[in-house]
């Protein structure tokens, strides 16, 4: 789930001096994002956008770039209207330009003032990259088709349709492990808070949440639900659950 940073800007020095720095900072700090594009030429940034599908991207634009203040709010309203949950920052030494990009409700994540200190600037990119990440993270926990769980520094996602179940690691606390269909992993997690940020997942057992929309067959006797053709893969169903899952499992089932 990597956000992608774009960068415009006229003055060579000043576009490699902000591209280096990103990709200093980003790099120490781990943090899941790739310079996609770095440029002078804002017509880049329009063939971008134009065959661009992916909506995780954050936009660092100079405004001195273009000719005039109306060609920078142009440019950010192409981005807008192709790009609608792109993030925004414009880089200016002109104080007028936050009031216009506001009027014109291009909604920018920053307006940055080349007239502040190099640390400054630096700081506000910084800034802007880590709450750019934090709207994306956002964005995709709130996804009800995607299941997103983090590794060290990164975020990864998956659809739900893959996932089977998480399992509780016992004697590890808040810490769980995601069996899907094509992978299984430990994360930093804990039941209780996955079965909150996901409505169709079903507490099955205290130390199982299972995805509803994988289960292919359930036992009663057994007290046991099942993922494959082959029942070989399984969780326990705890049996004050019993009545309560195959209620909602019938309801599912006849929804999809």
């Amino acid at each position: 789930m990597v956000l992608k940073i774009i960068i415009l800007e006229d003055q060579h020095h000043q576009l490699t001096g902000i591209s280096n720095f990103i990709k200093r900072y980003t790099e120490f700090e781990e943090l899941d994002t790739n310079i996609k594009l770095v440029t002078t030429d804002a017509q880049e940034i329009k063939n971008f956008v134009q065959a661009c599908t992916d909506q995780n991207i954050l936009f660092f634009l100079d405004v001195e770039s273009l000719e005039n203040d109306h060609s920078i709010v142009e440019l950010g309203k192409y981005i807008r209207h192709c790009l609608p949950l792109a993030h925004l920052v414009f880089i200016t030494e002109k104080d007028n330009l936050s009031t216009l990009i506001l009027e014109q409700r291009l909604v920018p994540l920053d307006c940055i003032s080349k007239i502040k200190s190099v640390d400054a600037i630096e700081e506000a990119i910084r800034q802007d990259i880590n709450v750019a990440l934090e709207l994306v993270v956002s964005h995709m926990k709130n996804n009800p088709e995607k299941f997103v769980y983090k590794l060290q520094a990164r975020y990864y996602d998956i659809p739900m349709s893959e996932v089977l179940y998480i399992a509780s690691k016992p004697n590890h606390v808040n810490r769980v492990v995601l069996y899907a269909k094509n992978i299984i992993v430990e994360i930093n997690d804990s039941l209780s808070s996955i079965e909150k940020r996901h409505k169709n997942l079903f507490r099955s057992h205290k130390g199982f949440v299972i995805n509803l929309m994988s289960v292919n067959y359930f036992d009663i006797r057994l007290n046991r639900v099942y993922f494959d053709t082959e029942n070989q893969i399984w969780c326990p169903l705890s049996v004050r659950k019993k009545q309560n899952f195959k209620k909602i499992w019938q309801q599912t089932n006849n929804l999809n």
